[in-house]
């Protein structure tokens, strides 16, 4: 095996990484880009002169002893789906991450943090909380240590909200910073920086239970690069995207507050929007070894950037050879992409994966009959380039879950529920009203970084291919979300509107 980049030996750090995956997802038949990440990477989970990992599910935190689902069938079910509802075992899916970072740490070293869904959310949380709390010494990384620290950051949930005084929410801000830098002192923690926060599709609520907001998520002054896949055709109401930064909110999930103190670090932003829905960003819509995959265009672009911004994460160049990606493309140096000229394949034709039957929904909620394993296959390395699979990519079939099972997500399209709006005054207020299955929000372009919405080329190619099937047969693919802040959607503007007024910038 050969690992990119090359570790000097004169080399003082390590690189501690920290994988966390989203809503239910395993090691299985169909894993995400978090699991296929981890099998590009070298290292293990245990100690190691160069690089260490460490992987674990945003939604694990049910009782182990349920985590035979053979043995016990409906225990297990039902705390998984208790879990994703409410979202009750969060804290501990930041606490165990935090806890292996605080006990392998060494001064120095790289941290690199990634996730998926509500594991993107986990991440930025974990990122926050070191922010907040810094991290503890090895010898104090204990549960008890840890858990009193992560009790410490939770205040943030109980900071007064939009409707309180300025006044009050600004000496409740200050007294929780005295209250961190206090805890920081007494335990000697060590101020540790995240050197590469990448994360898939962030949304911080899937289930029923009210939106999760806690510090530093929105700008965290410790993170050196974020780098931000979105999902431009989601649209089930709990499934919204948490954007880094944009308009300033006065809200405990954002660190832009007037006394705050002077950055640490300008965080290098770029958030990327990708066609497709939740699962088509993060992978875990198809069958593993499946072409062509929506999902292995975030993936390819992911790795890229971790080599552009010379994160410290060493690679096996097989395993990035298998996703598309020729290794001197990006090491020594990332080169330039090449222009894509055409599809591929010579065809525009989209497919579309149809809506599944009542009767197989249903039978797919019985938790302990044994249901057909999905056939999967290794992916082997392309023979085509990583311009032409682009191109086969951006023509894969989306897997919309709103469509495919209407009967788990359309009744809360239909239920009032609390969002944030921004009022025609300026001002973020939350309102009660019914989502109805409309489309994402894009940030206006001059609250992007850089002035311009970034969109994945691919969604250029997409756009210029037709349906094959479905209700839609022979229409051009046009994305769900539209750009504003307008207070009804159809007011908002279109995706083609936005691209003719010159808003988007195409990036590869």
């Amino acid at each position: 095996m050969s690992y990119i980049p090359e570790r000097s030996p004169d080399a003082k750090f390590r690189t501690l990484i920290v994988l966390l995956d989203g809503t239910g997802d395993s090691v299985d038949e169909d894993v995400t880009n978090i699991v296929m990440l981890k099998n590009m990477l070298y290292g293990c989970e245990k100690k190691d002169d160069k690089q260490m990992r460490g992987i674990g599910s945003a939604m694990d935190g049910y009782d182990p002893s349920f985590d035979d689902e053979k043995a016990h069938p409906w225990q297990s079910w039902a705390n998984r789906m208790w879990d994703q509802a409410f979202a009750t075992g969060f804290g501990e899916r930041v606490i165990t991450p935090y806890r292996w970072l605080a006990q392998n740490y060494r001064d120095g070293d790289k941290i690199c943090i990634f996730g998926f869904s509500r594991g993107a959310y986990t991440a930025r949380v974990l990122a926050g909380m070191i922010n907040g709390v810094g991290l503890l010494p090895s010898d104090k990384g204990k549960d008890a240590e840890v858990r009193k620290a992560f009790d410490l950051y939770d205040n943030f949930a109980d900071l007064p909200h939009l409707d309180t005084d300025e006044v009050k929410r600004e000496k409740a801000w200050i007294e929780l910073q005295e209250k961190f830098e206090n805890f920081k002192l007494e335990n000697k923690c060590r101020e540790a920086f995240v050197e590469f926060l990448g994360c898939w599709d962030t949304v911080n609520s899937v289930g029923i239970a009210r939106a999760i907001k806690l510090g530093f998520t929105r700008t965290n002054d410790i993170v050196r690069t974020f780098r931000h896949a979105i999902a431009l055709d989601e649209h089930r109401v709990k499934f919204k995207q948490s954007n880094w930064s944009g308009p300033p909110k006065e809200v405990p999930d954002s660190a832009d507050r007037p006394h705050s103190k002077k950055p640490r670090v300008q965080t290098d932003v770029e958030e990327v929007w990708f066609a497709g829905c939740h699962c088509d960003i993060g992978g875990g819509s198809v069958a593993n070894g499946t072409r062509p995959n929506l999902a292995h265009i975030s993936l390819r672009w992911m790795i890229r950037e971790c080599f552009r911004k010379n994160s410290g994460m060493i690679f096996d160049s097989e395993h990035i050879k298998i996703i598309g990606i020729e290794p001197s493309s990006i090491y020594p140096i990332v080169k330039p992409r090449p222009e894509i000229s055409s599809f591929s394949s010579g065809s525009s034709k989209i497919p579309v994966v149809e809506p599944q039957t009542w009767g197989a929904y249903l039978y797919s909620w019985v938790p302990f009959i044994s249901k057909t394993e999905t056939k999967s296959s290794k992916l082997e390395v392309p023979k085509k380039s990583e311009e032409e699979l682009d191109a086969d990519d951006a023509l894969a079939p989306a897997f919309d879950q709103l469509a495919l099972k209407s009967g788990k997500w359309n009744w809360m399209e239909n239920m009032s529920m609390t969002k944030e709006k921004l009022s025609k005054d300026g001002r973020w207020i939350e309102v009660e009203e019914k989502h109805l299955g409309h489309g994402r929000t894009i940030p206006p372009h001059y609250y992007s970084h850089g002035g311009k919405i970034k969109v994945h080329r691919t969604v250029g190619l997409r756009m210029q291919g037709k349906f094959a099937n479905g209700k839609e047969k022979g229409t051009k693919y046009v994305p769900k979300a539209k750009v504003g802040y307008q207070e009804k959607f159809d007011d908002k503007t279109s995706f083609e509107e936005a691209v003719q007024k010159g808003w988007i910038q195409w990036v590869a």
